[in-house]
């Protein structure tokens, strides 16, 4: 689950040019509103290093949790278009996982005392909608390997957080089921399963 959202790259050729606008202006918002947090927190003084440190773990799983959204919109599409195949039962098993690893995030935030809330967030599930719909990933279409591509990334990142917490495991006390050294192999396994799929799609897609 990633703070870069890489689906975002699946509306270059959505189409319509409503999508598009809508994306921009949703993204424009989400600009504003970073904007404004940056000049409040700019103008407030007093804060220890260790508040920094606090502050920057909060944003860094926030950034995670916009990332999860957006993968979690996009899986759930394709859960329901490839309903009673393989590949559906792929995108069911990763729906659910990917529901899982966001609720250790929202645990973490809420062990620091902190909302799993943001403006990010917030405009991230807006413009969620709008990527699963101009992602069209259609069977046989190459708007399926791209949207494969963007879960892989995704993934990635996601396995860059949880060893990113691996470092921080033994001040956060987290109550989960699974050790941070556990999630991180999950999405190993996550992505390897997705790209197994993917060179599958493009070989059928792509090979003249």
């Amino acid at each position: 689950m990633e703070n870069a959202n890489p689906v975002v790259a699946l509306t270059a050729d959505a189409g319509p040019r409503r999508v598009r606008n809508d994306l921009i202006g949703a993204l424009a918002l989400m600009a504003i509103g970073l904007g404004a947090l940056a000049l409040q927190r700019a103008g407030s003084g007093g804060h220890t290093r260790s508040d920094d440190r606090r502050r920057n773990l909060v944003a860094y799983l926030r950034d995670h949790l916009s990332g999860a959204d957006a993968a979690i919109r996009v899986v759930d599409g394709l859960m329901r278009e490839y309903e009673g195949t393989s590949e559906g039962t792929l995108f069911a098993a990763l729906d659910q996982q990917f529901r899982e690893d966001r609720s250790v995030v929202v645990t973490i935030l809420a062990t620091l005392g902190a909302s799993s809330r943001s403006v990010k967030r917030l405009v991230g599930r807006t413009t969620g909608g709008l990527l699963q719909t101009a992602a069209g990933a259609k069977p046989g279409t190459l708007a399926l390997v791209r949207t494969l591509e963007g879960l892989a990334i995704g993934v990635q990142g996601k396995r860059c957080l949880w060893r990113s917490l691996q470092v921080l495991a033994s001040s956060l006390q987290v109550p989960a089921e699974r050790s941070f050294i556990e999630l991180e192999s999950r999405a190993v396994d996550q992505w390897e399963r997705i790209e197994r799929c993917r060179r599958s799609v493009a070989r059928q897609t792509l090979d003249a």
